[in-house]
């Protein structure tokens, strides 16, 4: 035990509120709870919104889409990965009762017959063979006392892993809920990406009506048509990949709900709009809402599991206490089984000590402190990748933001210059190419809008996402 506290000391962990330190060289680092609370805020970065840390676990109901909440709903019950991470929680469990069965002797039984032959001709020529047979019944009983704690460091090592289990859980259902919500909403885009170029398809093939009649008519030269022609045809080159991004949609989703195509709700092939609702999440305490998320849980997690491996390997230098003891009887009648003479016991107090082994138990115990020193290390690295994708999210978030706003108005300019030079056009005021120019201008600033109104609400699920989820520690 001295041992332990004095390891402990030179790696400096402190799993104490969060906070983890680890010390190399007498340099320390710590992580989370000091450094990380005074120098980042989230808030800051959204203008110096600052509310409450209660974020919703069930965040993606704020975009208030019913058809959303159904696809998460079935896919929290049927994924595949959600369910094997279920089932590993029940695996930790087992292991756990398994470990704990240590502290209780393993008692047995045995009841068997047996008959024996000797040779007669082992004391000499002329002896006769010796034959015998009997009954006999033996109760056995083992145990090893968890003097030392050996038994005590295992089971604490198997509480652990099912924290860590439970962990991963909730991180599989923070991934799938994301990943459900950012196909859905890509799903969406596509399908009004193509509403758009099948609209825009419908309004240049009036356009290139009118050029051939008034090529037929002698107004204009050929060069309208062909150039009213590529336009037209142009946009509807486009239709069949929007179409395959939409079948490969629906197939991605299928997948994330543990389905077909074929047995995806009906109505998600209705005329599903992108959600105008951005809402704004509630930051709190920086420290607060990045303990909630799964992963950090599991990382801290992992360096209890980490810790306790390193006690099992340490004790493995103390000795260890175990108690045989059996009953039984013997006899060649079995009516005489259960007669005084008969029975036979035997009591084997044994302490046991490895005095040497070659080394192998100073190669586990630093096997196991290496464990533990990268459990630290992932554990940082965890923290500072939590905070690179929450300001990712928020900076992406404020940019789609600025540019939905900016690009609306050019795509509302870009409609009016549609319109006025196609008038122009009639009147005979101006050439073809202004036309073709202001329609696909106007094509592709809308496309970018809806692109960018996709792109805001899937930054939105990423933060949501780096947020942990909205679970709670």
């Amino acid at each position: 035990m001295t041992h332990f506290s004095s390891l402990k000391q030179v790696f400096g962990i402190a799993l104490l509120c969060g906070t983890v330190l680890i010390a190399k060289g007498g340099e320390s680092r710590d992580y989370l709870r000091s450094n990380l609370a005074s120098s980042w805020n989230p808030g800051d970065e959204f203008g110096g919104v600052q509310s409450s840390c209660d974020l919703n676990r069930q965040w993606w109901s704020t975009f208030e889409d019913p058809m959303l909440d159904s696809l998460i709903a079935i896919g929290e019950r049927n994924n595949y990965d959600v369910a094997i991470a279920a089932r590993r929680i029940d695996i930790s469990r087992q292991a756990l009762r398994q470990t704990e069965s240590a502290y209780y002797p393993q008692i047995g039984i045995s009841l068997g017959w047996q008959r024996d032959r000797q040779s007669g001709r082992l004391a000499g020529r002329s002896g006769l063979p010796v034959t015998s047979s009997y009954f006999s019944g033996t109760a056995n009983m083992s145990w090893e006392v968890d003097v030392f704690g050996k038994i005590r460091a295992q089971a604490k090592r198997g509480k652990a892993q099912i924290k860590v289990s439970a962990a991963e859980y909730d991180g599989a259902l923070v991934a799938l809920d994301a990943e459900i919500a950012s196909t859905y909403i890509n799903l969406l885009v596509y399908r009004t990406q193509l509403a758009v170029a099948i609209n825009h398809s419908e309004n240049q093939k009036h356009i290139l009506d009118i050029t051939e009649t008034r090529h037929r008519t002698g107004l204009v030269s050929k060069l309208d048509v062909a150039q009213a022609s590529t336009l037209y045809y142009s946009t509807i080159a486009s239709i069949p990949l929007l179409e395959a991004s939409i079948e490969a949609s629906y197939n991605s989703l299928a997948v994330l709900l543990g389905t077909t195509k074929d047995n995806l709700p009906e109505g998600l092939y209705a005329d599903c709009v992108l959600p105008d609702h951005y809402p704004m999440p509630a930051l709190g305490a920086p420290i607060d809402l990045l303990r909630r998320r799964p992963d950090i849980v599991a990382a801290e997690r992992s360096i209890e599991v980490a810790v306790a491996s390193l006690g099992i390997a340490r004790s493995a230098y103390l000795p260890s206490l175990s108690i045989a003891a059996s009953a039984g009887t013997e006899a060649h009648s079995f009516g005489d089984l259960f007669s005084g003479p008969s029975f036979s016991y035997s009591i084997a107090p044994t302490l046991s000590w490895t005095l040497f082994d070659g080394l192998s138990r100073r190669a586990a115990t630093l096997e196991a402190r290496q464990e533990l020193e990268n459990e630290v290390e992932n554990y940082n690295l965890t923290v500072i990748t939590a905070i690179e994708e929450v300001r990712t999210a928020i900076a992406r978030y404020k940019a789609t933001q600025e540019y939905i706003s900016r690009t609306a108005k050019v795509v509302e300019n870009s409609e009016e210059a549609v319109r006025l030079s196609l008038d122009q056009y009639k009147q005979g005021l101006t050439g073809f190419y202004n036309v073709a120019e202001a329609q696909l201008n106007y094509l592709t600033y809308q496309n970018s809008l809806v692109s960018a109104r996709g792109n805001a609400l899937t930054a939105l699920i990423d933060l949501y996402k780096a947020l942990g989820g909205g679970y709670s520690l």
